[in-house]
Order: structure tokens, then sequence, then C-alpha cells
């Protein structure tokens, strides 16, 4: 018994002695600094001073490893109990201000393979903290890192939550995640640093402020993606790109990168979203391709979808880009020249829309050739050439800094088709164009063989000139310090009809003018124009017959903004001037419209209405009331409404003119009066209307009008219709009511008493009359009557008291009665009054037309009716003669010798030609025996 407790004894002092020794050497700092030059001075680690035991941890103070890792201070919190259980456990791992250089560290000599893991016994951090610490790589990145609950168990390490915050010259972040077999998962937020973010938004507008990012980090890459929701913008141009999605890797054995994105790039011309790669290697090489689909454009395109591909180093980039027919190639070795080379193979330019038929059915192709030089300032030269079914065009380019430079000529290779078809022939021919612009001076020319314009602008003043056909141009104008531009043109046009025929400008009316106009043109933040436009004289011939011309015309407005006006307006027809003083007003709207918001004409007309130009058809209201006209054929006073409806195939016309007032002494010009006997005019006649064209026009008055020449005056009320179907001629319909009236016939009085005309729509215009007139003379009163129509009138006579109708014709015309040796016989009574009836009407036409008749006849007609037979002798041998009984006609009788005559006959109803043979029985020899005979007798 005691033998066992001395041992017991004895072990109990062992055990004490050795927990004594334990304790001291653990909590004796001297062993601490024993133990740390032993593991780690040996090793190369190397610190200032340490503190702390071995049982509850030490910390380490400046620490220095290879001259690669420096550290103000590594601590180790344990407890020693802990530490040497079956599961090691540090509480917590510090470092402060630590700094890891990771291209400083020595290669091992060893020559075993590395491990890639270390079998050790498992261990517990609890925590693991650094701050203040920063790894060069080689740019600073600073980091705090705090990791919890680290554990290494059978070569698997493992921490299930890591808090990192990292600040770089790029970005800084936080970051939370996890490690697990030397695999590290994290996500968090990473914003750019302040000098990037400043750089940035000089480019860029609303940057975001953090972007989330997940991190990927094991043995062999490591892998960061991040997405952007909001769009970013570009400053100075309307770009933003969006809906961002950024895959980053880095290969660790490999040492290379590989990022792909895809991302939308907005512009207002067009959407394009794109997926892009790139792989870049320390060295400097990289390869990059690009994919793209353009989703929205307001522009045409030769196509959707676009690649472009990519690759070179630091001294040499290959490029190319495709998008439909086109290519576009680039080449450098030194990114300072750039070779580049665009072709376009054979195809239809049918994807621009609106484009005329004449153009999208042409087939072009293009190559270009040019050199860029990118230092020490930009340049680019280069010839592109176009070829198409019709034409070809070679050009020079050359751009630098401030300008551009372009020489370019067309040449047409087949004028009979494609657009050459509908060129001046002036212009079919190969034609030279010249372009510069500089900040200083701009130049524009071209050219062909009978035509040029050249405008040029230097130091902010404008000046140029032009000679198209007759057409000539002058202009002068200066630039303003707020770009404002003022330009003044003159135009002179000597000859309207003949640059139209150079133009090849076809129509069915004979138009020709001469025009003078000047115009000055502002263009600020809207265009800005007025106009004045001289036509010293004008001429319309719609057809052989008809002749409209004026003199001193003059049109004055402007254009400002959207508003079109006419502020003054004179034109000359004939002999007449009509002026306008009240503005009218037009505009145009976006679907090219053309709006007549107020058209003045007389002093209260007015016109409105729309005409759209694309589908040429228009819609028009004049409206007018008292409007009054004065000029050399009297005064009128009228009322007005009239719509019309005009397309490229139908005018319709409708409407009403009251007539308040109207005072005409309007007298036909004399169209048929030859005063030169050696001048022959011949007119054609002219067919019935065969256009599509209606008119339904109510001419009407409500009070007496007044007619006044100096043989006439009258008084009258029309009630009539202007009425012209489609395809058919016009017509009048309607009465002319005459109120009263008189007509003064040398020395002869005749009162008009009420009457009346009739309109009936026939072709030719062919009235009926119910027309009555009296003559009194020595008390005695005699009433003319003539009805049926124009053409084929019938006169009645009576008298008061009743005579016969010689007596009446003969006082009529004499003022006398008929003489008895007239009444022998019916038949000679009725030829001596038609021969005084005749000789009558003849001194009365010729008195009152101042025409001299060899020649006039009064003829009977089948119906009973009279017709007249009017003749004048022109020159030697042509006499033209014009009957009216029962049909109208011209006669023009050429005697070719004095036994040949040619008569031409132009009637309503055709055309006739009668070669005559007439012989002189006189000239033969028993005639002039026979004659000698009587006279001796």
């Amino acid at each position: 018994m005691r033998k066992l407790y001395g041992r017991l004894a004895l072990m109990l002092q062992g055990v004490l002695m050795f927990t004594g020794l334990f304790f001291f050497l653990t909590l004796h700092p001297k062993t601490t600094e024993l133990l740390a030059k032993v593991l780690l001075e040996e090793n190369g680690v190397l610190y200032s001073h340490i503190e702390g035991t071995l049982f509850t941890g030490f910390d380490l103070y400046d620490v220095r490893y290879q001259k690669a890792f420096f550290a103000k201070e590594v601590g180790i919190d344990y407890s020693i109990f802990k530490l040497i259980s079956p599961v090691p456990t540090i509480e917590k791992i510090s470092m402060r201000g630590g700094k890891i250089y990771p291209d400083r560290f020595e290669p091992s000599e060893s020559n075993e393979p590395s491990q890639a893991h270390v079998a050790l016994p498992p261990i517990v951090v609890n925590t693991i903290e650094m701050k203040r610490c920063a790894v060069y790589v080689p740019e600073r990145i600073g980091f705090d890192v705090k990791a919890e609950r680290f554990r290494w168990f059978e070569n698997h390490v493992e921490i299930p939550d890591i808090t990192a915050y990292i600040v770089s010259p790029y970005a800084s972040g936080k970051l939370r995640g996890k490690l697990h077999d030397f695999k590290i998962e994290a996500d968090g937020h990473v914003s750019l640093s302040k000098s990037y973010e400043k750089t940035a938004k000089k480019v860029l507008k609303k940057i975001p402020t953090s972007l989330p990012v997940h991190l990927s980090i094991n043995e062999e890459r490591l892998l960061a993606d991040t997405h952007m929701k909001r769009p970013v913008r570009l400053k100075e141009a309307n770009v933003s790109i969006g809906s961002l999605a950024l895959d980053f890797r880095y290969f660790f054995e490999e040492n290379y990168f590989k990022a792909t994105a895809s991302y939308r790039v907005a512009t207002t011309a067009l959407d394009a979203d794109i997926n892009q790669s790139l792989i870049f290697t320390p060295s400097l090489a990289y390869a990059s391709k690009l994919t793209g689909e353009i989703v929205r454009t307001t522009h045409p395109v030769p196509a959707r979808e676009f690649h472009a591909d990519a690759a070179g180093d630091e001294s040499v980039i290959v490029a190319d880009l495709s998008i439909g027919a086109y290519t576009l190639g680039l080449y450098s070795t030194d990114y300072r020249n750039f070779a580049l080379q665009a072709r376009a193979r054979p195809h239809r330019i049918d994807y621009i829309e609106h484009l005329p038929e004449l153009f999208s059915h042409q087939t072009v192709s293009m190559e270009a050739n040019a050199t860029l030089q990118a230092f020490p300032q930009p340049l680019l030269k280069g010839i592109v050439q176009l070829d198409g079914n019709y034409s070809s065009s070679r050009s020079f380019v050359e751009i630098e800094p401030g300008s551009f430079l372009v020489r370019a000529t067309v040449a047409p290779k087949n004028i009979a088709g494609g657009i050459w078809e509908t060129v001046p022939p002036m212009f079919k021919t190969d034609i030279h164009a010249y372009i510069y612009y500089s900040e200083n001076n701009k130049l524009f020319n071209i050219s062909t063989k009978k035509s040029y314009l050249t405008l040029f602008e230097k130091e902010k003043r404008v000046k140029g000139w032009a000679n198209i056909g007759s057409l000539t141009l002058d202009v002068k104008g200066n630039i303003e310090p707020d770009d404002t531009i003022d330009l003044n043109f003159y135009t002179h046009i000597d000859s309207l009809y003949a640059l139209m025929q150079e133009l090849e400008i076809k129509s069915d009316v004979i138009v020709d003018a001469e025009v003078e106009s000047r115009f000055s043109v502002r263009i600020a933040d809207w265009l800005s124009l007025h106009y004045e436009t001289d036509i010293p004289w004008y001429l319309v011939q719609p057809d052989s017959q008809t002749v409209y011309y004026g003199l001193d015309s003059k049109l004055i407005g402007g254009i400002n903004g959207e508003e079109i006006t006419i502020d003054q307006y004179r034109i000359g027809f004939k002999d007449r001037h009509f002026e306008q003083d009240r503005v009218s007003y037009f505009h145009f709207d976006e679907d090219f419209k053309f709006y007549i918001d107020r058209f003045a004409i007389l002093d209260t007309g007015e016109v409105q209405g729309t005409f759209d130009l694309q589908a040429m058809q228009g819609d028009f209201h004049f409206d007018g009331e008292n409007m009054h006209y004065s000029g050399a054929e009297g005064n009128v006073t009228a009322n007005a409404g009239i719509d019309a409806n005009i397309s490229s195939d139908l005018i319709d016309v409708e409407g009403d003119v009251e007539i308040l007032d109207a005072k005409i002494n309007y007298m036909p010009k004399k169209e048929y009066t030859v005063s030169d006997e050696d001048i022959i005019i011949i007119q054609d006649i002219r067919e019935p209307s065969h256009t599509k064209k209606s008119l339904n026009i109510h001419i009407f008055s409500r009070k007496p009008l007044e007619y006044r020449i100096p043989m006439v005056h009258v008084r009258f009320k029309p009630d009539i219709t202007i009425w012209k179907e489609a395809y058919k001629p016009t017509t009048l319909l309607g009465i002319v009511r005459v109120v009263d009236g008189a007509i003064d016939v040398e020395d002869k009085h005749f009162d008009i008493l009420p009457s009346e005309i009739y309109f009936r729509g026939a072709y030719p215009i062919n009235p009926y009359f119910d027309l009555h007139f009296l003559y009194e003379f020595d008390f005695n009163k005699f009433h003319i009557y003539v009805s049926h129509t124009l053409a084929d009138p019938v006169f009645l006579f009576s008298s008061e008291p009743p005579m016969s109708q010689n007596d009446i014709m003969s006082y009529i015309l004499f003022g006398t009665p008929a003489d008895e040796t007239f009444k022998a016989s019916r038949n000679a009574s009725a030829s001596v009054a038609t021969m005084l009836l005749g000789f009558g009407i003849k001194n009365a036409i010729g008195s009152a037309t101042g025409l001299k008749f060899d020649t006039f006849n009064i003829l009977d007609t089948k119906e009973g009716g009279l017709g007249i037979e009017i003749g004048k002798r022109i020159g030697k041998h042509m006499r033209i003669i014009y009957r009216n009984d029962t049909l109208s006609s011209f006669i023009i009788q050429y005697t070719l010798s004095r036994s040949i005559r040619v008569d031409i006959d132009v009637r309503e109803t055709g055309q006739g030609i009668n070669v005559l043979y007439i012989k002189d029985f006189r000239d033969l020899g028993f005639f002039r025996t026979h004659e000698g005979e009587e006279k001796s007798r």
C-alpha cells in the first residue's frame, strides 16, 4: 500500500512538474521568441519583434518575406487547450497593413513536382481578418477581408462566409462569398473609381453608381460576369448602350483573357442587338468576333444582320465588316497607317423605300480603295468607282481634319434607258463635279458641255453663278457669326419656250415668256425667303386659233417657315392689267399637301382649297361678295360662289354668279377685218372638246344690266347656265331677257321692245330669237320681228297703219314708199324688195363696221327666210365671199386665168374644192363678126 502511495505521489509530482514546466514554457515570452527564430527566421520570414506567448497567441510586427511580402502586424489568437485538441482550433488570424508582390516570389528550387494539396491535420480558424492590405499586380489593389469558420479537413478547405472590400485604380466594391475546395464563389457590387468616373462622365451620361458582379475563382481560371439594366448614353452623340451582359474569364495556366458580351446600341437612326467575343493575351495579341442584328432603323439598310471580325497584336491589325452586299476590309502594320478596301457585289438598291422604280430596278456594284493616316493627324485618300446598268462613276476623295475634297465624273453608258431617258439632252453627257469644304473656303461646281453651276464661300461670303441653257443665275450673300445664311439670287430667262425645248419639257399648250426674278433667302432656325418676279411679256397659245398674251406682269411674296405668301401681284392680260395688294396665304403639310388658305382675286374674291401633290387631286372654292371689276369692257359688280374638283383626268366646276350691276361697253374686235390685200388669213376649225371636264355655272341677274356701244344701248337680265358634260362640247342653257334698248344706224333709230334670247344647249351655240324692234317714221310705226335661230333667222314686218311688205322695207331703208313700177308682178316685187333690202343693209353694215364690200346680196331660203352673201376682192386674182342662207360658209375664189377659177368652200358641214372652167364666147370670131354687123346696123 505504502508503495502504491509512493508511486502515486511520485506520479503526481511528475505531473505537477510537467504541468509547471508546460505553463512555464508556454507562458514565458522567451519561449515564443526562440520558436519564432527557429520556425520563421530560418525559413526567410523576418520581423522586428514579437509579442505574446504560446499559451494565448502572439503578434509579429514588421513582417517581411523575400521582398515579396510585408505586413505591419500579423497576429494569431488561440487557446492552447483548443490548439492541442483532436481538432485544432484557432480563434483568430489577423493581418494589418499587408503588401503582396506576386512577381517577386522566388521560384522553388526543388525538382519534385508540386503537390496540389498538402496533407495537414484538421484545422479550424474561427476568424481570418486582413485590414488595409494591398496586392500589386502591378497596379495596387487594396482590400479588407474577413473570413468566418475556416476549416481544413483531409485536403478539403471550407470557408462558408467571406466578406471582402476591394479598391483598385479602376473600380472598388464589396464582395461576399464562400470558398470550397480552393474554389471561390462571390457576389457583390462594383463601382468605378473617382478618376475613371470623372473621365467617363466626360463621355457618358447616366453612368450607374454600381454594377452587380459575380466572381468564380478556381485553380485554373478566374471568371467574372456582370450586367447593366439601365442604358448609358454618349454625351456628344445621341448613342446609348444598354441591356449589357458581360462575361470575363482569365485562364491562369494559358495566361490569356476571354470575354463575351451582349448589349444593345441605340441611336436616333437605328437600334442594334450585338453579341461580341474577345480573346486577349498579355502579349497584346487579340481576336474579336461580332455579330449584330438591326432591330429598328429610320434609314434604309442593305440587310438586317451584320458581322465584324478583327485580329491583331501590338503592331498588326486585320479587320473585316460585312452587311448585305457590302464588305469593308482594314489592314495596318503600325496602327498609324491603314489600308481600306470596300466592295459591293452587283445588287439592286430596292431596299431604299419610296425610291422611284427607275432607280430601284438598277443593278449597282462598287469598289473603293483608300489609305488612312491616323497620326500625326488623320488623313483619308481614296478612289470610289460605281458601275450600274446605265452609267458609271469614278470619284477621288480626300478627307482631313477640317476639310474634304471630292472630284467625280459620271459617264452615261446607255442614254437610251434608265435615268437618262428622263434627263434633258444637255445633261446626256459626262457630268463633272468638284466639291471642296474647309472652315474658311467652300466650293461646289457641276458642269457639262452646255451647262455649269458654281457656288463658293470664302471667309463667310458666298458667290455663285450658273448657266443652264436659256437660264442664267447669279447669287451673292454672307454667313453671319451665328451661322445665319443670307443669300440674294438673280435669275433671268430669255425665253421660257426655248428653255423648255432645251430641257425637253413637252406641253400641248405653247407657252413663252421672259422671266426676271430676284429673291433673297435667310436660313436660320427656319427658312425665310422674299421674292420679286418680273415678266416683261408672256404668250400662251392653246391652239392655232387662240392666243393670250400680257405685258408687264409682276409677282411679289415670300416664304417664312411653313407659310408661303403672295404680297401683291400684277397680271397683264392683253391690253388689261389686274392688280392685287391683298396678301394671299399658302402652306404645305407633312403629307405634301398644298393648302390655299387665301388667294385674293379682284377686290373681295378669294380662293380656298387643298391640292394633294402625290395624288394630283384638289378641291377648291371661290367666293366673292360685291366683287367689282372696272376696265375697258365696262364696270361689273357681282357675287360668286364656285366649287371646283380637279384631278389628273377630271375637272368638275359648279357654282353661281350673280351679277349685281353692270355697265358693259365691250365691242367685239373685228377679227376678220383685212386691210392689207397681200395678207391672207386662213384659220382652222376647232373640234368640240373631248376632255373629261364638266361645267355647271349659273349666271344670273335680279335687275337689268346695261350694254352700251356707239350704235347700241340695251338693258337686259341674263339667266343662263354654262353647261358641259364629260367628253362633250360646252353649251349654254337659259334665257336672256331684253328689257329695253335702242339701235342707231346712220340716221335711223330703232327701239328694242321687251324681247328674249333662248339658249337650248345646242352645239355650235345657236340661240333662238324672239326679238321685237320698233321703227317710227312720219307718224308711222314699223314693227320688225326676228324669230327662229341665229344661224337661220326669220324676219317678219308689220306697220301701223298697215302697209305692204315692200312699202315697209322701203320706208325702213329709204324713208319713202315703194315706186309703182315695182308692183308689176309678185315676183318682180319680191326681187326688188330683196335688192332694196340688200342695198340698205350693205350701207348700214358698211357704215357701222368700216368694211367696204363690193358684193352684198340678200338670198331667199327654201324655208321662206332671208340669207346674205357678202364678198370682197382681195388683190387682182382673189375674192372672199361669206354666205349665210341655210348654212354658213366661206368661199375663196382664185382666178388662175381668164378661163380657170378655183373655189375653196369651207362650210359648217365640211370642205370642198371646185375647179371651174369659164369660157368667154365673145372670144370666138363669129361673135366678133356679128358684133361688127350689129354695129354697122
